[in-house]
């Protein structure tokens, strides 16, 4: 199988809980909705998105040796995602995710993992070089030498920006396509409305594509010889986690596979992230191509594979 993306990152088990409502009184209940067992985390939904819509991908990095563990490596195979080359060990990462249909948000508590951290020496870097693009969630040592790798091979550097950092910053000369979240433009620009000389000031420090969600708004996207606002699409939310990780599948397929321009890139993006908030978590509500295609097009989708997932997913299995 064809397997020309590769990423980089931590993977996540989460249980979403969706409630009436979310407590802001000691002592006060909420009623559950719905629960959801589901992977996560920042590359790791973009490549379960990616392979929903039909590409393959691989995953490196570090993944608990637990139940857990053994629910994600079994999740990453229903989505075409190799896991060959990943580290199994101690307890993996655990978010309890709260998401309530008033204020739309999420509100995440964690508990760190005890896997160790995957380091440069981990690195198989002849199975990184059979791969054409690479996508990066965090500005490490290990990233580093990734996109060293990849770009002596002649390859593609994606970066997930969801959180602002200096280290990102200084990360952006080894960024060919840049995506950055809604937080992080806020972070270097305030609420200037500036969008493409902002996008090309980001693009000055070295990605040739820069990419800013902006939430229900939609997305802008800057390139050399381009600039558009992808506006976003309407649809009933019923949970934001993972919209934008989602996106970068979308982002990545168009670009990849469907050998879109960066304007239709961002446009197919936005309608793979708001399909996805029409469902629980960032995995049941991930759609197939001809889902996104119809979407488009009409407003409308087969919901059956998302009715589907979301069954799958009420309860553990690993």
């Amino acid at each position: 199988m064809k397997r020309d993306l590769i990423a980089y990152g931590t993977p996540f088990i989460d249980n979403l809980v969706h409630i009436d409502h979310l407590p802001t009184k000691k002592d006060e209940g909420a009623r559950m909705l719905q629960t959801s067992w589901q992977g996560g985390g920042k590359v790791s939904s973009a490549l379960t998105a990616f392979g929903q819509l039909g590409g393959a991908s691989s995953m490196i990095g570090t993944v608990g040796a637990d139940s857990y563990g053994d629910f994600l490596v079994k999740d990453y195979g229903r989505y075409n995602v190799d896991t060959s080359r990943m580290v199994r060990d101690g307890t993996n990462y655990f978010s309890l995710v709260l998401s309530d249909p008033i204020t739309h948000g999420r509100n995440i508590i964690s508990r760190p993992g005890t896997v160790r951290k995957y380091t440069v020496e981990d690195i198989d870097e002849e199975f990184v070089r059979r791969h054409k693009v690479l996508h990066l969630e965090n500005p490490d040592a290990v990233s580093h030498r990734l996109a060293e790798i990849m770009h002596e091979n002649g390859g593609t550097v994606c970066y997930d920006g969801d959180g602002y950092s200096e280290q990102a910053q200084q990360f952006l000369p080894e960024i060919d396509v840049f995506i950055g979240s809604e937080f992080y433009y806020t972070k270097l620009f305030g609420d200037s409305e500036e969008y493409e000389k902002n996008l090309r000031s980001v693009m000055e420090k070295g990605p040739r594509i820069v990419v800013f969600t902006l939430g229900d708004k939609g997305s802008v996207v800057a390139w050399k010889d381009g600039y558009y606002f992808a506006p976003g699409y309407k649809v009933k939310v019923v949970d934001t986690l993972g919209a934008g990780d989602v996106y970068h599948g979308g982002f990545l397929y168009a670009m990849m596979e469907e050998k879109l321009p960066p304007d239709q890139c961002a446009q197919f993006a936005n309608a793979v992230s708001a399909i996805k908030c029409t469902g629980i978590g960032g995995r049941a509500a991930t759609p197939t191509l001809q889902m996104v295609k119809d979407f488009m097009a009409t407003g409308e989708c087969d919901r059956s594979l998302i009715e589907e997932k979301t069954k799958l997913y009420e309860t553990f299995n690993a």
